[in-house]
C-alpha cells in the first residue's frame, strides 16, 4: 500500500469540507482510481496521472486523504480471533444446512422417481386396456354379426322354401304376419 507523498498533508476539518464536492459530483470512476493508487496496481503512465492531479486538484487530494484515513483506521483495529465455541456453531450450522439441503434434494429425487413410475404405471394400464377393448372387439365381430343377424337365423328353415322375394313384401303388405310380430314382443 503506498503513503501519500509528504507535501500532500491534509487536516481532518479540510477532508469534511472539500470532500462534499467530490464525491456528490465527481467521476465515479475517482475512488477506484485512487484505491488503485493506494493499493499500487496502477501501471507507471496511470500512476503519473494521479501524482500529477493530486498537485493541481485539491478536492482529489482531499478524497485521497479520506481513504488514506480509512485505510489507517482499519490497520489500527485490532485483530480478533474467532474462539472455539464460535468456530463449533459455525461448523455446526453449515452442517444442518448442508443436511437440510441434501435431505431436499433426496425428496426431490424420490418425488421424480414416484412420478416417472406414475406415469410408466399409467402408460401400461393404458395400453393393456386399449389392447383389451381391441382384442375383444375383434374377437366379438363375428358373434355380433350373428346375434344382429338372429332373427333371420331364426326363420332360416321357413326362408328356404320361398322362391321370391318379391313373394315376402307381399305377405308384409298384407299385414299376414303382424299377428306374430305382436305375439313375439
Amino acid at each position: 500500500m503506498k503513503t501519500i507523498p509528504r507535501p500532500i498533508r491534509v487536516t481532518s476539518h479540510a477532508i469534511f469540507t472539500v470532500n462534499d464536492d467530490l464525491t456528490t459530483s465527481g467521476a465515479p470512476g475517482i475512488d477506484e482510481e485512487i484505491v488503485a493508487y493506494l493499493d499500487g496496481e496502477l501501471d507507471s503512465v496511470a500512476e503519473a496521472q494521479v501524482v500529477r492531479r493530486l498537485s493541481e486538484d485539491a478536492a482529489y487530494r482531499a478524497r485521497l486523504g479520506q481513504l488514506q484515513q480509512a485505510w489507517d483506521m482499519l490497520d489500527n483495529l485490532r485483530r480478533t480471533e474467532a474462539d472455539d465455541e464460535f468456530v463449533q456453531s459455525t461448523v455446526a450450522m453449515v452442517a444442518v444446512q448442508a443436511e437440510a439441503e441434501a435431505q431436499t434434494q433426496k425428496l426431490r429425487v424420490q418425488r421424480r422417481r414416484s412420478l416417472l413410475w406414475a406415469a410408466i404405471a399409467t402408460v401400461v394400464l393404458l395400453s393393456v386396456g386399449a389392447g383389451f377393448v381391441a382384442i375383444h372387439r375383434r374377437m366379438t365381430r363375428d358373434n355380433r354379426n350373428l346375434v344382429r343377424d338372429l332373427p333371420v337365423v331364426e326363420h332360416v328353415d321357413e326362408y328356404r322354401y320361398i322362391d321370391d322375394i318379391e313373394f315376402l313384401k307381399q305377405l308384409e303388405r298384407e299385414n299376414l304376419f303382424a299377428a306374430e310380430v305382436d305375439d313375439g314382443m
